[in-house]
Formats: C-alpha cells, sequence, structure tokens
C-alpha cells in the first residue's frame, strides 16, 4: 500500500503546484485561444483534453487528501470546536460529488456528443458553496487571531480571503445567471468559435463583473503585500533586483488583463495575423492569476524548509498547494461560454480542494506551534522574515487556549467560591496571560505582547 503521506515533501509539492498551474492555464486559455484566432481544435482532441485533465483531478485529489488525513491524524484534538473529522468528511464528500457530475458529462459527450447544462450548474452550487465553507472558517480564524494579537500581516491575510469570499459569491451569481438562462439546456458539439462570437452577454451578470475585478485586484494587492514582507528577508540573499523582479514583475503581468477597461490594444492587430496575434495574447493574458499564485505559494514552501517538525512541515506544504490552487483557479471565465468540451469546469471544481487544503494546513500548523515549546524556541531563534506569521498565529492560538482552559477551571470551581472572594472578569484574565506569556517567551529582550 502507497503511503501518500510520505509523498508529500517539498519536490512533490512544487510538482503539485506546477501541475494545477499548466492544466488551470490551459483550461482557460483554449477557450481565449479559439475565440481570439479563430483556430478550432478538432472536437475529438478537445474532450480528449478534457478527459486528461479529470484524470488529473481525480487523482491529485485522492492523493492530496490522503495526505492531508495523514496530518490531521496526526495532530488530532477532540477537544477543539473544530474538528477537523467532520470537515474532512465534507471534502471527502464534495470531491466525490464533482467527480460524479464531471464523469456524466464525459459519458454524455462520448454517448451523445452533447451534455446537460443541469450539471454545470449543479457543479457550480456544489464548488462555490463548500469553497465558501470552507474560506469564511479560515477568515473566522484569522480574525480570531487578530483580535488576540495585532499585526499586519494576519490583517492582510484576513482582508484577502474576506475579499475572496466575496468574490466566490459574485462568481456564483455571475456563473448561475448564465447557465440558467441559457436558450438551451443542452450544449451540442458546436466549434468553440460559434458558441463564443453569439454568445450574448446580459445586463445583470456583466454589472458584476467590474466589482469581481475591482474586490480581485484588492485581494490580490492583499496578498501580494503580506507576501513581499514574509519573504522581505530574501532581498539580501538573491540581491534587490532579482527580489523586487521576483515580485513587481507578478503584480504587473496580473494588472495586463484590465487592458481591456482603456479599449482593448490587441483586437485592431487580430485580422492581420490571427495566429500570431491570438498566440502573443495567449502567452501575455492566460497565466497572470497562475503567476501570482505561484509567488504566493512560495512563503508556506519555503517556510517548510525552516521547519524541523514533521508535522508542521507538512501541514505548510498542504498550505502552499492551497493557496496556489485558490488564487489560480478563482475566475468566471471561460465557464460562462458553456462551451463543448466545458472548458473552465475542472478549475472550478479544485477550488474547493484549494480552500481545504489552505485552512487544514494553516490551522494544524497553528494548533502544533500553540502546543510545541521547542518549535516555538527554534521560531524565536532565527530571523527568517517567512516565520513572523507562524510566530503570530501560533502564540494566538496558543493564548486562546489557555483562555479557554482557564474559564473552563472557573466553572469547575464555581461551585466552591464563596461571596467574599474577588472575581476575575474576562479582561483581567487576558491580561494576566498576555504577562505570563510575555515572561515565558520575550524575556530574552523581545518585544511584549502588545494587549488589546
Amino acid at each position: 500500500m502507497i503511503n501518500y503521506s510520505s509523498l508529500l515533501n517539498k519536490k512533490t509539492s512544487l510538482v503539485f503546484i506546477l501541475t494545477f498551474t499548466i492544466v488551470m492555464v490551459f483550461d482557460s486559455s483554449i477557450v481565449t485561444f479559439s475565440s481570439y484566432s479563430g483556430i478550432e481544435l478538432p472536437s475529438s482532441l478537445n474532450v480528449t483534453i478534457f478527459v486528461i485533465f479529470y484524470i488529473i483531478f481525480i487523482t491529485s485529489s485522492i492523493i492530496l487528501l490522503t495526505s492531508a488525513s495523514k496530518v490531521i491524524s496526526k495532530g488530532r484534538d477532540e477537544s477543539s470546536p473544530l474538528r477537523l473529522r467532520y470537515f474532512q468528511g465534507g471534502i471527502i464528500a464534495t470531491q466525490i460529488l464533482s467527480a460524479a457530475f464531471i464523469l456524466v458529462i464525459i459519458l454524455q459527450m462520448l454517448l451523445l456528443n452533447s451534455y446537460s447544462i443541469f450539471w454545470l450548474s449543479a457543479q457550480t452550487y456544489l464548488s462555490h458553496f463548500s469553497a465558501l465553507a470552507f474560506l469564511s472558517l479560515l477568515v473566522f480564524l484569522f480574525a480570531r487571531w487578530l483580535t488576540l494579537k495585532r499585526s499586519y500581516t494576519v490583517l492582510l491575510y484576513s482582508s484577502a480571503f474576506l475579499l475572496s469570499c466575496v468574490n466566490l459569491v459574485i462568481s456564483f451569481l455571475y456563473l448561475e445567471t448564465y447557465l440558467t438562462n441559457g436558450r438551451f439546456s443542452d450544449v451540442n458539439s458546436y466549434p468553440i468559435t460559434d458558441i463564443v462570437v453569439n454568445f450574448a452577454g446580459t445586463p445583470f451578470p456583466e454589472s458584476l463583473t467590474l466589482p469581481f475585478d475591482v474586490l480581485s485586484l484588492c485581494s490580490f494587492l492583499c496578498m501580494w503585500i503580506a507576501t513581499a514582507l514574509l519573504l522581505s528577508q530574501y532581498r539580501y540573499k538573491m540581491g534587490r533586483i532579482k527580489y523586487f523582479s521576483l515580485l513587481t514583475i507578478p503584480l504587473i503581468y496580473y494588472i495586463f488583463p484590465f487592458e481591456n477597461y482603456f479599449g482593448n490594444l490587441f483586437y485592431p492587430l487580430l485580422p492581420s495575423s490571427p495566429l500570431f496575434i491570438g498566440l502573443l495574447y495567449i502567452l501575455i493574458f492566460s497565466a497572470t492569476k497562475q503567476v501570482g499564485a505561484l509567488v504566493f505559494s512560495l512563503v508556506f514552501w519555503t517556510a517548510s524548509s525552516l521547519v524541523y517538525n514533521d508535522k508542521i512541515r507538512k501541514s505548510l506544504l498542504l498550505s502552499s498547494i492551497g493557496i496556489a490552487i485558490l488564487y489560480g483557479s478563482l475566475a468566471i471565465a471561460p465557464l460562462q461560454y458553456h462551451v463543448y468540451p466545458p472548458y473552465g469546469l475542472i478549475t472550478e471544481a479544485f477550488i474547493p480542494l484549494g480552500t481545504y487544503l489552505l485552512f487544514v494546513g494553516i490551522f494544524i500548523s497553528a494548533k502544533n506551534i500553540s502546543r510545541d515549546t521547542e518549535v516555538r524556541k527554534e521560531f524565536y531563534k532565527t530571523a527568517s522574515s517567512q516565520l513572523n506569521l507562524l510566530k503570530t498565529i501560533g502564540i494566538s492560538q496558543m493564548e486562546k487556549e489557555l483562555e479557554g482552559q482557564v474559564k473552563s477551571v472557573e466553572k469547575r470551581v464555581k461551585p466552591f467560591e464563596t461571596a467574599d472572594e474577588p472575581k476575575l472578569k474576562d479582561e483581567e484574565i487576558k491580561d494576566i496571560l498576555h504577562e505570563v506569556l510575555t515572561e515565558l517567551y520575550y524575556s530574552k529582550g523581545k518585544k511584549p505582547i502588545q494587549s488589546r
């Protein structure tokens, strides 16, 4: 039997990230290439590509969920209010249903040369609502940690994930409007170019495009700033030119598609050379989200090499894969066109997996850091900037757990209290915990924890 948890290391996690990136780029760019250049791939080749994407989706989901299960089982805590086994059951059910929905579509294409839009709509509901649930939990965690200890990086991550939650809602409304208000209930084997050219936009979903783009840009900027802060030490190791190039190129690259709001510069050149302009457009615009997602994943991916605890290292690798999937897959095109085959569907199906891996990875990391004294000592001996986020959420999680334990003891001794004994208020309990943590972990010239 294969031990999937042993497969999760820096090399394999990078392979997963690059594989997902390639799949998502091709899944979103084929429709754009065909509509821009007018060049159509054979229908049989399109279906074959879609089936390959489906196989990658199934295989990677099995390996990553098994690896996540191993990490959870090593750090399981039955007393935690966030019992991960329930969420684990939820994501497994989600992935099984997604695999079943997509398989039905594939069988319909192979047997009937068409597929039902009903299954696209069902997958849209499943992917968006399950991803929204996991991402909302992550926002809740970061908001709770932020209330315990003020931190710019925690605030930026909280804001980025919150904006992504809103974008998931907008994406769902946009896609579902086009899928349910279509003129046909089935999509036949028509050329992609014909479907896109004859696609008629409607006022309501098109009005959501600008808010979606603005929120996407704001979320991207929050994550970009947090990444720049956490990777700041590399400006000395790499040199300032390489460091700033690594960060600024993805930002500029991400802003490129917004040139549509100021006039499409490439469209007038299209008639002269459709193949060259089509390929140029794809090379420039197809991977804008995925390139940024790769940079964001570097925070957790590089931090994993600085941690000697195996559970924390693997949970950080899960986080790196999760954030790469989330920021590389959150889009509203090309699934809106519901072409044959339904390009964009596999990318949408990856969103719940990405949000789950990100949620589990960060939560398990914080739990293990909060309970491992040796790990915290190692963290405070190093000046690596990637660990600043982990230091903050680890200490905040530890303080939250200590606060819960104090309240639990209070309830047990309450029947034995007398009327003359002074009672501690919640703020007093928190102040005491702050003093204890300051004495234990900041006694060696460290800056004290700032109380709220």
